[in-house]
């Protein structure tokens, strides 16, 4: 049975801009018309499969945001074969991650041993003892699960039982320039 807690935070939402990394050209940072920059030891194109594979320290690139991964798998959607007969490929349909995946942007990380992107399923999920991290706030568990539309994230966690190791933990800050009038000290009275 998984334990689930919805994390309402919104710097974990933005873990979602993982998602996208690949020759499509989707952004992994939000609002960027930067180009995505690909690095690995190599690279292999796969166009009868509509198949790209990114190994040994591949990561990405847009703006600040970085997405790396031992191997990066991206998956695009085969949409015929053009007048040479050769296949043609369209948008991505699926990004998979393995490996010390790490998702970082100047405000937020998260790691874990594997994330998948699915847009027919519309989420990410990734795996692996993941640890997302926004400021001093701290989430562990064993899988995080983003709706990409909604950016509706779960945390999930095998442990079951209160006092169980390994349960799904959260550690949060409250934000102190947020406080209303209401959490400050109370005024002193004017001296008459």
């Amino acid at each position: 049975m998984n334990k689930r807690r919805n994390l309402g935070w919104a710097g974990l939402a933005g873990l979602v801009l993982a998602a996208v990394c690949g020759p499509a050209l989707a952004q992994i940072e939000t609002n960027s018309n930067a180009p995505i920059d690909i690095t690995a030891n190599q690279a292999e194109v796969v166009s009868s499969k509509c198949l790209a594979i990114w190994r040994g320290a591949a990561e990405a690139l847009q703006g600040d945001t970085r997405l790396r991964a031992d191997v990066m798998t991206v998956y695009e959607t085969p949409k015929g074969v053009d007048a040479g007969g050769q296949k043609v490929c369209g948008a991505t349909q699926k990004v998979v991650a393995e490996g010390h995946v790490y998702y970082v942007t100047p405000t937020q990380h998260a790691r874990g041993e594997r994330a998948v992107y699915s847009a027919a399923d519309d989420q990410i999920v990734m795996t692996g003892n993941v640890v997302v991290v926004r400021g001093n706030n701290v989430a562990r568990g064993d899988r995080l699960i983003i709706k990409v539309s909604t950016k509706q994230a779960t945390m999930e966690s095998d442990a079951t039982g209160a006092g169980a190791p390994n349960r799904v933990r959260g550690v949060f800050y409250p934000d102190k320039t947020n406080q209303s009038a209401s959490g400050a000290a109370p005024a002193q009275p004017a001296p008459q």
